[in-house]
C-alpha cells in the first residue's frame, strides 16, 4: 500500500500514471491500458477491486459496466441477475452523488439481501461508490472502490473525501467500454422505470387509489393496473408496498 501523504503529491502521481507508464503513453484510444492503470491505483491504495460504469448520453439507462472483482463472483452476479436489484446501479441512474455499503449486513427484508451477503461470502467487506456527471450531456459515470475491510476501516485508512477525488481522476481517464467484449464486462440493468411509471408510483405512495391515479394521468384505470404490474416486475417487488419501498431506497422516486 502506497503512502497517501502528502495527498497533493499523491493526486499528482495518480494523474501522471494515466499519462505515462515507463515512458509510454497509455490513454487516448487505449481503453484497456487505462483500465489496467485504474486497477493498479486501487490496489496500491489498499483496495481489492474496482467497478466502473456509465449511463447512456441521456442519462436514462446504464450503457456499460466493468469490474475487476473475481471471475467467480461476476459469474454469480450475472447468474442471479443481481443487476436488477443492485443499489449501486440504481444510484447511478438516479444521479445520487455517492453510495456505499458494508457487505453481509442487510436483513432478509431488504431486496438486496442476497446480493449483499453474496459479496461477503466472496470475500468483500465493503463498497464505496461515487458518481460524476458530464457538463455537456446527461451522461453520468460511477466508480466503486471495493475493499476487504469495513467502510469505517476504509474511511480511517484512506478517507472518503480523498477517495472521492481519486474516483474523479479515474472517471475522467477511463473511457466508456466499447461495444466489443472487454475484460470484466458486467451485465447491467437494461429496464428502468419510465417517467409515467415513476409518476404513478409517486401517486400510489401518496395514498391515491387506482381510479384517482387514472384521473391524474389521463389514462384508463386498467392501464394503471398494467403499469403497476410492470413496475413490480422491474423492481422485483412482491407487493405494491414493497415496490414503493424499493423505489424510494434506490432513488427512483422521492416522497
Amino acid at each position: 500500500m502506497i503512502s497517501l501523504e502528502p495527498f497533493e503529491q499523491t493526486v499528482s502521481r495518480i494523474s501522471n500514471r494515466f499519462l505515462v507508464n515507463d515512458g509510454s503513453f497509455l490513454v487516448g484510444d487505449g481503453s484497456e491500458d487505462s483500465w489496467q492503470v485504474a486497477q493498479g491505483i486501487v490496489q496500491d491504495i489498499g483496495g481489492t477491486a474496482i467497478n466502473i460504469g456509465g449511463t447512456s448520453a441521456s442519462g436514462e439507462q446504464v450503457g456499460w459496466a466493468r469490474s475487476s472483482m473475481s471471475a467467480a463472483w461476476l459469474e454469480e452476479y450475472e447468474r442471479q441477475n443481481y443487476h436488477v436489484i443492485d443499489p449501486f446501479i440504481a444510484a447511478l441512474l438516479a444521479g445520487r452523488p455517492e453510495v456505499m455499503t458494508d457487505c453481509g449486513v442487510l436483513g432478509p427484508q431488504d431486496a438486496a439481501f442476497a446480493l449483499n451477503h453474496g459479496l461477503k461470502e466472496y470475500g468483500y467487506g465493503s463498497l464505496f461508490g461515487t458518481t460524476a456527471g458530464s457538463l455537456t450531456s446527461g451522461y453520468r459515470s460511477l466508480v466503486v472502490f471495493c475493499a476487504q475491510e469495513s467502510l469505517a476501516q476504509v474511511d480511517a485508512a484512506i478517507g472518503f473525501d480523498r477517495l472521492k477525488i481519486i474516483h474523479a481522476i479515474i472517471a475522467a481517464n477511463v473511457p466508456p467500454l466499447p461495444d466489443t467484449d472487454g475484460v470484466g464486462r458486467v451485465k447491467v440493468r437494461e429496464e428502468l422505470l419510465t417517467t409515467k411509471e415513476r409518476d404513478i408510483l409517486c401517486w400510489l405512495a401518496c395514498g391515491l387509489r387506482n381510479d384517482e391515479i387514472a384521473f391524474k394521468a389521463h389514462i384508463a384505470e386498467v392501464t394503471v393496473r398494467k403499469h403497476l404490474i410492470s413496475i413490480r416486475q422491474k423492481l422485483q417487488a412482491a407487493t405494491r408496498e414493497q415496490a414503493i419501498a424499493i423505489a424510494v431506497r434506490d432513488g427512483w422516486i422521492t416522497l
